[in-house]
């Protein structure tokens, strides 16, 4: 039995080997994980290409990718080491990795991984094996558009939704501004979804029309902020009702699930902008204003041509948009993030326009011509990122010292948070010292994050595989699992 699988032996509480990691981790710097939960508490994450796969009964798209609900997290009361800005470069850099790497790989019943390892402040490459060979990423793919949308919407910056007041002919238009986390009711500066709501934005505004002495409008509903097809070609529709995707829009109410948030599957709307819409004018409603007349679908994106800003709601940061997607491994908002990414870099909002601004705004860190992204959310097998280039990424945000710097540690915590909550439970692996982005597709599986090896020396880490057969890729998954393991256990001078 190796270490992944035993169980944790009580006489071991004290020894060497158990203080020197209790040690390293005190020496990284620590953040509790009630702050990296990110208020995860009633949430559902549904993630076709993220959770286990082969297991019986549940939802599947095509290609078939097999999915399981991730259960709500739970904060624990340990420390988890901040990623590695905090951590001190007098940590010896490992140098038997290789040796140690090969030796998990020699044991693997899986042949085929792609994978670089690289020390995270030197940015030495401490192992590589076909990192220079693109690959189908799956969710891995929201690494590349989170780096994006920091370096290039800047990570303070916030989404805002208003309402603009043409006088003359007294038609209120509610104008998306790209939020899509949006509540219906009031808006909870503490929360991250929720972070700005309808009703609140209704009763500013019917605040600010009283003042004026105005209790009748026609209302509008501008949604010009993207332009072109709002669901991509190759995604299938049914995935809409599975609530792994919607049409991507400038407004939403929660991502624009549907349903009982205790259920176990939650669907997606058709028409999310069409549903915020709907509910804001029920808001506006209730505070006493009366709607004479609403623009019928046809001119639902054109904007008034006289407006005025009445009110406005604004969504959380940028980083904590990006957490969410992370953290919750949420397509919508990935694509969402896409589409603002080409806005920040002077394009039109669109999915065509997300993935080239996301290559564009990574230039001098991703191979462009070795790199092909079709979406921003890894939900195409088209997508090709190599390891190297990942790793690339990733290590850039080591050393940054603006938004970039914080990527890392907006990744699921391993036994913790997000897609990772199940996984480097025992701690005698990874359990609290690794942060990766997972990605999971019937024939993929990847990870690539960072993590403190037994020394407290931060190393950054892309392991990717592709075209395994399904009945092979929970060994695939396995064998990821142990190269962390391993490099979280790692003494390896």
């Amino acid at each position: 039995m190796n270490d992944t699988d035993a169980p944790p032996n009580p006489s071991d509480s004290g020894s060497p080997r158990r203080e020197r990691r209790r040690s390293r981790r005190k020496r990284g710097g620590a953040i509790t994980a009630g702050a990296v939960v990110l208020a995860l508490g009633a949430y559902v994450a549904v993630d076709a290409y993220d959770l286990v796969p082969g297991l019986p009964g549940v939802l599947t798209t095509a290609p078939q990718v097999e999915v399981q609900t991730v259960p709500t997290p739970q904060a624990h009361a340990r420390q988890v080491p901040a990623p590695a800005s905090a951590v001190d470069d007098s940590a010896p850099v490992p140098t038997r990795i290789p040796k140690t790497i090969d030796a998990v790989l020699k044991e693997s019943k899986v042949t085929g991984f792609g994978l670089e390892v690289r020390d995270g402040i030197s940015d030495d490459v401490l192992y590589a094996k076909d990192e220079t060979k693109p690959r189908t990423p799956a969710s891995v793919t929201k690494v590349l558009t989170a780096a994006a949308a920091l370096s290039a919407i800047g990570g303070q910056t916030r989404l805002a939704t208003t309402t603009d007041f043409d006088a003359d002919t007294h038609t209120l238009t509610l104008t998306a501004g790209g939020d899509v986390l949006l509540s219906a009711g009031d808006s909870d500066p503490g929360s991250v979804n929720g972070h700005a709501g309808l009703r609140t934005l209704a009763e500013d505004t019917a605040a600010a029309l009283k003042d004026q002495n105005i209790t009748e409008v026609a209302l509008n509903l501008d949604t010009s902020r993207y332009v072109g097809e709002d669901f991509d070609s190759g995604w299938s529709r049914s995935d809409i009702a599975k609530g792994v995707i919607t049409p991507i829009q400038p407004i939403m109410v929660d991502t624009a699930y549907i349903g009982s948030t205790n259920a176990e599957w939650r669907g997606r709307s058709e028409h999310p902008a069409k549903d915020a819409f709907s509910i804001f004018e029920e808001e506006l409603k209730k505070t006493g204003i009366t709607v004479t007349a609403e623009a019928d679908e046809s001119e639902t994106e054109t904007p008034s041509e006289n407006p005025m800003e009445l009110a406005r709601v604004e969504s959380a940061t940028i980083s904590e948009i990006v957490e969410y997607a992370l953290v919750h491994s949420d397509n919508v908002v990935a694509e969402v993030l896409g589409n603002e990414v080409a806005i920040a870099q002077g394009r039109d909002g669109s999915l065509e326009n997300g993935p080239k601004a996301v290559l564009e705004a990574l230039g001098d860190s991703v191979d462009l011509g070795r790199t092909h992204l079709v979406d921003t959310s890894g939900l195409s097998y088209d997508n090709r990122i190599a390891p190297h280039d990942l790793t690339t990424v990733l290590q850039a945000s080591v050393v940054a010292n603006d938004s970039l710097a914080g990527l890392v540690s907006y990744f699921p915590v391993g036994g913790l948070t997000g897609t990772l909550h199940d996984r480097f439970l025992d701690e005698k692996n990874a359990s609290g010292v690794v942060h990766a982005k997972t990605g999971t597709l019937s024939t993929v599986t990847s990870l690539a994050g960072g993590v403190l090896d037994g020394e407290g020396r931060y190393l950054v880490f892309s392991i990717q595989i592709d075209d395994v057969d399904k009945d092979k890729i929970l060994e695939a998954r396995k064998t990821v699992d142990d190269i962390v393991t391993a490099l979280a256990n790692c003494g390896c001078r």
